[in-house]
């Protein structure tokens, strides 16, 4: 039976991953060399294990293109979904169809669920219809789980594995491995071993034969086989070193060991697979076309490897890792990430809001809480202190606009007012720009993009984060800093409305770099030139600040005729076949989170960039199957951001094509769609505990463009705003 939306399949089978969010458990298949990375403890702690699924048909071993020992399935289909991957293989030769679903249990804000250290493998195999098989034509078969060449051992009709695991070096990403090396060994992120366990069982019975599991039955045109298996991970070593306090991972105050993590799961097994299924089916009321979805779920996955929940009740923790850079919580990364926790568990952006205060040193906030297994210090190279503050003011106003939050506002006053003076002291000309400390997240691009002066797209991410405190300030009653925000906001634009507007675009930076500001010798090591020029250029990152408060309602008192030039100007100066590179003279790079954050912007501004996603999955297809690999690689160029989290900021283009603004405040939803027709699901409001939801419906009626409200009751006493024309159902 297949998902209700549909999955365009690859034209080739490319590398992929199924991983529990928080529950560190992971599959990473990699059919170019025909092997799965497994680990209970999840990406990077991984390396290749001979397992392989498939079936026996008259003695002969048929399976996934994984390991050796079994022949291949003849044509096999690769669907990637939110929370599954899917190989639909049909084999003419004898005449049967085989689906291999490998499922990693999600649903919003269930911790229990998501954390539960087991992946799910349900295989249905039936008779091809084919002339060639008659109608009454019955078969005999077993599927098979095949763990014969690993470490797996029989155990009781199960195979269970026990193994020591370390960081590899996998997450080198760089052109200079050796550079990179130097500077970990120097700074080096963890070198402890950690002993996890796994279990593979069978929710059909099933028999053990030679470190395999095989369950028989009968197949036949009208009578389909299906088997359950689950793989089980354990550890109840402490994995993090959080600031000196040693954790396990959560799931172990649920758990005492691998055999009850995989009974459980058996126990449960259908409940688990639906529950998690039904969040796929939720998602296809977006009415998005299947290019999304298929992006989405690589880049879902990839963002549920990232995870960390440890601790207890009483002290529980919560961090997201930054791909094969293995930061924890880098705040200009989780800046774009949190679109997902907006949406879908607004109490993880509190865990990291709250991570990052206790983290605060100075007056600016850390680029990350640590590295690898260990959380203490920032990790990175060097601070980026007005970006990381406008980053947080953004993200605590975001989270207070669409959910109310008086109470962060109060926890929070003073490091949104110390960051406010400190930016503001940033600025040494008294235009509003910031001269020092303008290092910002584009780490792989060009002086006046990266380091420059005046830049452009931090002043307006600066200015951004000033309307958003003097919101916040005002109603804490603070009104010299509330007076200040005011003040440098109305310099910036004015500034850049003035000096940065070049007739169809804006500039770089206002101040041209003189090349050479990358001062650190690990710049140089990793190729990083800084080039000189290129502050006149077009770039894809003016607008970029401004997306938290269109997402909120809030009138940001721009040109908004010159953004939506900006941004059309930009888009066919900079354009590569998979997106477009960070600015017109800067074409080393193309960050595809950027790309994305940038169309969304775009929705908000009138125009329809959704389409714009088919280019991302041409490159993660291209990556995956003949690249370099990674599942979602944020970066086309030299450099190499892999299993990176920040693919997740696409479920923001819901939202964004529909124009959605939420205002908890003001109790208002705004929507104001760039295409029509659509739908658009609101995440924020749903009742996860029922499963249901408030869906927007925008249509044509005649010359009218009309909507409603499916499950409207749930919007509580919001009143909805718009030119649409409303209609009741």
């Amino acid at each position: 039976m297949y998902l209700p939306y549909e999955s365009k399949p690859a034209s080739a089978l490319s590398e992929t991953i199924v991983a529990k969010f928080g529950g560190k458990i992971s599959l990473n298949f990699r059919p170019q060399t025909r092997e799965i990375y497994f680990s209970p403890l999840g990406r990077f702690f991984d390396s290749p294990e001979k397992i392989n699924f498939g079936i026996i048909y008259d003695n002969v071993r048929y399976g996934l293109p994984f390991g050796s020992g079994s022949v291949d399935l003849q044509y096999i289909e690769q669907h990637e979904y939110f929370d599954r991957v899917v190989y639909i293989c049909r084999d003419h030769r004898i005449g049967v169809v085989a689906e291999f679903s490998f499922v990693a249990p999600f649903y919003p804000q269930d911790e229990a669920l998501c954390t539960m250290p087991a992946l799910l493998c349900k295989v249905k195999v039936r008779r091809l219809i084919d002339r060639m098989v008659r109608a009454d034509d019955r078969k005999e078969i077993a599927v098979f789980c095949d763990a014969r060449m690993t470490g797996f051992r029989p155990c009781g009709k199960t195979l269970k594995m026990q193994k020591t695991y370390r960081l590899t070096d996998d997450h080198i990403h760089y052109q200079d491995t050796d550079g990179w090396k130097g500077f970990l060994e120097k700074n080096s992120h963890t070198s402890r071993e950690f002993v996890a366990e796994s279990m593979i069982a069978c929710r059909e019975e099933c028999a053990e034969e030679g470190n395999m599991l095989l369950a028989a039955g009968e197949i036949g045109q009208g009578i389909e086989m299906t088997v359950r298996f689950v793989l089980a991970g354990y550890c109840r070593a402490e994995v993090l070193d959080v600031r000196g306090e040693k954790m396990k991972l959560s799931y172990t105050e649920r758990f005492s060991s691998v055999e009850e993590v995989a009974g459980e799961a058996l126990a449960h097994y259908d409940e688990i697979e639906k529950r998690s299924s039904d969040v796929c089916a939720i998602l296809q009321k977006a009415d998005m076309p299947s290019d999304y979805y298929q992006f989405l779920g690589l880049a879902m996955r990839s963002f549920a490897a990232n995870v960390w929940f440890c601790g207890d009740r009483e002290k529980h923790w919560f961090s997201v890792w930054e791909g094969n850079c293995l930061f924890h919580s880098t705040v200009d990364v989780e800046y774009n990430v949190a679109l997902f926790y907006l949406m879908f568990w607004p109490q993880l952006l509190e865990s990291e809001l709250k991570n990052w205060a206790a983290a605060k040193e100075e007056d600016f906030l850390p680029h990350d809480l640590g590295g690898g297994s260990n959380v203490g210090g920032c990790a990175y190279l060097h601070t980026m202190p007005v970006e990381e503050n406008c980053n947080f003011i953004l993200l605590v106003y975001a989270y207070c606009k669409m959910y109310g939050g008086e109470r962060l506002l109060q926890e929070y006053a003073s490091i949104i007012e110390g960051a406010v003076f400190y930016n503001r002291s940033c600025d040494m000309t008294g235009n509003g720009l910031a001269n020092v400390g303008t290092a910002n997240t584009i780490d792989d691009s060009s002086d006046n993009v990266q380091f420059a002066q005046e830049q452009i797209y931090l002043g307006i991410k600066e200015y951004a984060a000033y309307i958003a405190a003097e919101e916040m300030l005002s109603v804490l009653g603070r009104k010299k800093a509330r007076a200040v925000c005011r003040e440098e906001a109305d310099k910036i634009r004015d500034s850049i409305e003035r000096y940065g507007w070049r007739k169809d675009h804006y500039a770089v930076n206002l101040i041209e770099s003189e090349g050479g500001l990358h001062k650190d010798s690990i710049y140089k090591s990793i190729g990083v030139t800084g080039a000189k020029g290129g502050g006149d250029a077009y770039s894809i990152y003016t607008s970029n600040g401004l997306l938290y408060l269109f997402m909120s309602g809030t009138e940001c008192g721009w040109d908004k005729e010159r953004l939506r030039k900006d941004i059309l100007t930009a888009r066919e100066a900079c354009m590569t076949p998979y997106g477009c590179t960070h600015s017109s003279f800067d074409a080393s790079n193309v960050w595809i989170s950027q790309n994305i954050w940038r169309d969304m912007t775009a929705c908000y501004l009138g125009e329809d960039f959704s389409k714009e996603i088919c280019k991302y999955v041409r490159y993660e297809l291209y990556e995956n199957q003949g690249g370099r690999g990674g599942c979602f690689i944020d970066t086309y160029g030299w450099n190499k951001l892999n299993y990176y989290p920040r693919g997740i900021t696409a479920v923001g283009l819901i939202y964004a094509r529909g124009g959605i603004a939420i205002d908890a405040v003001s109790r208002r939803l705004k929507l104001d769609p760039c295409v029509v027709p659509c739908r658009i699901p609101l995440f924020g409001f749903a009742d996860w505990k029922s499963g249901r939801l408030p869906v927007v419906y925008v249509f044509r009626r005649g010359k009218e463009v009309c909507f409603y409200i499916e499950n409207r009751c749930l919007l509580g006493d919001f009143t909805v705003e718009t030119c649409l024309t409303e209609e009741k159902r």
